[in-house]
């Protein structure tokens, strides 16, 4: 038996290594950190045992012996007081969360041995070397020892058992109850007291272990995967299992299989009147501009919109339905969201395609029909059926041509209005690229001869307006902007817009001399 001294709080263990466990559990109750020297530990026949803090922040104890027999001693132990009682060896479900965490800290050992033995010792290192007389001799490893005696005397090793047959070990308590729990096991109400009203514990990922710990009658009824999606749905619709409810339920999904999912359940759930519908809000009535139409053509335009909308939502929802991927509930639910979007949808495009044809704004309409025939064909099949005029049909001149019919351009009037167009787009690109190479410009600075400091953009205007009006490249890469008439240049550099600005600047300003007054 164990003495713990916490401070004015007095602990007793079984074992050393529920010692540690106690020390340094996460669920240990104290709000204040402990301090080393508020920590004592004695065995009750063999008297102190020494506390000392590792790096790690973790306590640790310094018990007497080489590093086989501390080890060995501290398996003993917990093989004789805590896993095997009677002869059976017990699972982590059928022990308290106090128990099993002190299991664990013994299979700590095996990779953390500073929590009971001190390395710094003659004897440390990654190899032990015994030296009492009934030990056995020889190179020791602690890591194989433990592993070896946990297998040898458990039947699992320092990860814990398996909790499912389809899993891999697993070494949290919570896990080991949650899936006895679902099996239908029965569990000392002890062990359950730990995780009653506490949802601390599996928050996460068993959520579900609460319910089968409140309600008993549930625990084993139906199959896990089954079990999970119930309490899944019920949890979702914020809707409480309860021993009242526990017949319905279960006679609902007990014909699930094991392959079912949570779509099954919910299938299972809803047919049996305990899901509700899900909640499709109304849609809200149109208001303003967009709530009704400008023309005929906006009315069609909105119409074949809506019916194309509704066609592809449908499409979708009945294909994820036959995947099985949604549940009847959610399909319901899209069905009523696609018809009131159907009958509900806003006229705000259809009113701006409509006032762009009504008001001959040739360049809006260049934006909206000009591309190729399987873009924007809710709107060309309006225009085609309203107005007659086809722009799904023909070629790409063709189609922009019959664009400008519908304004009133002529052939000539549509060339003169492109040509306008075009310089239109090259002079805002121009001035995009001036005002892009300005700003890169103006991060950098330059010094002139005379000691004068200026911007890269202020030091490209300073040569410009200084008559400096060529730009000249070497092949090594290097740049200068050129005087022809006093046969001068100054230095430009690529990499910090100065080129890109002296660039754009003497294109604009060649742009400007080239426009007749």
């Amino acid at each position: 038996m164990y003495v713990a001294t916490l401070g004015q709080r007095v602990e007793t263990r079984t074992t050393l290594a529920g010692v540690l466990q106690l020390l340094n559990d996460d669920d240990r109750d104290t709000k204040l950190p402990l301090r080393i020297e508020d920590i004592a530990v004695r065995h009750i026949e063999r008297g102190a045992i020494a506390v000392v803090r590792l790096s790690s922040g973790d306590f640790a104890v310094r018990p007497a012996g080489t590093a086989r027999s501390i080890v060995s001693n501290i398996i003993e132990e917990v093989d004789r007081f805590i896993v095997r009682v009677d002869g059976k060896v017990l699972r982590p479900h059928e022990m308290s969360r106090a128990s099993w965490g002190a299991v664990m800290a013994a299979g700590r050992i095996g990779y953390s041995p500073a929590e009971a033995i001190d390395l710094n010792q003659a004897d440390a290192g990654p190899l032990f070397h015994t030296k009492d007389l009934f030990e056995e001799t020889g190179p020791f490893d602690i890591a194989h020892y433990v592993q070896s005696e946990f297998t040898r005397r458990f039947g699992y090793g320092t990860n814990g058992p398996v909790y499912a047959p389809d899993q891999i070990p697993n070494s949290r308590h919570e896990v080991h109850v949650a899936y006895a729990l679902l099996r239908g096991e029965k569990l000392r109400e002890c062990v359950l007291n730990t995780y009653r009203g506490n949802d601390r514990y599996g928050r996460h990922d068993l959520q579900w272990m609460h319910t089968l710990i409140a309600v008993p009658s549930l625990r084993g009824a139906l199959l896990p995967n089954v079990m999970k999606g119930l309490c899944q749905a019920m949890r979702h619709e914020k809707l409480e299992i309860t021993q009242y409810n526990v017949p319905k339920l279960v006679a609902s999904l007990r014909g699930l299989t094991a392959d079912a999912n949570a779509v099954h359940v919910d299938d299972s759930l809803y047919a049996a009147g305990v899901l509700p519908p899900r909640f499709t809000p109304a849609p809200q009535a149109l208001t303003g501009a967009a709530a009704a139409p400008v023309t005929k053509l906006a009315e069609r335009i909105r119409s074949y919109a809506c019916e194309a909308q509704y066609k592809a939502e449908m499409d979708r929802a009945k294909s994820q339905r036959a995947e099985m991927a949604i549940s009847q509930r959610h399909y319901d639910d899209l069905v009523r969201r696609a018809e009131h979007a159907r009958h509900s949808g806003s006229y705000e495009w259809a009113n701006t395609v409509a006032l762009a044809v009504m008001q001959r704004d040739v360049a809006s309409l260049l934006s909206i029909f000009d591309n190729p025939k399987d873009w924007n064909t809710v709107s060309k099949r309006a225009l085609r059926d309203e107005l007659d005029v086809d722009l799904l049909q023909c070629s790409a001149a063709e189609r922009r041509r019959r664009i400008f019919d519908l304004c009133g351009f002529s052939p000539d009037e549509q060339s003169a209005w492109e040509a306008h167009s075009a310089k239109e787009t090259a002079r805002a690109r121009a001035e995009r690229e001036l005002a892009e190479a300005s700003r890169e410009a103006e991060k950098v600075r330059y010094r002139l001869e005379t000691g004068k400091e200026m911007t890269g953009r202020e030091y490209v205007d300073f040569c410009i307006s200084a008559g400096f009006s060529k730009l000249v490249d070497s092949a090594a890469r290097r740049y200068w902007i050129h005087d022809p008439v006093r046969q001068a240049s100054r230095p430009l550099r690529a990499k910090d817009g100065t080129l890109s600005y002296a660039r754009a600047r003497l294109a604009m300003l060649e742009g400007a001399s080239a426009v007749p007054a």
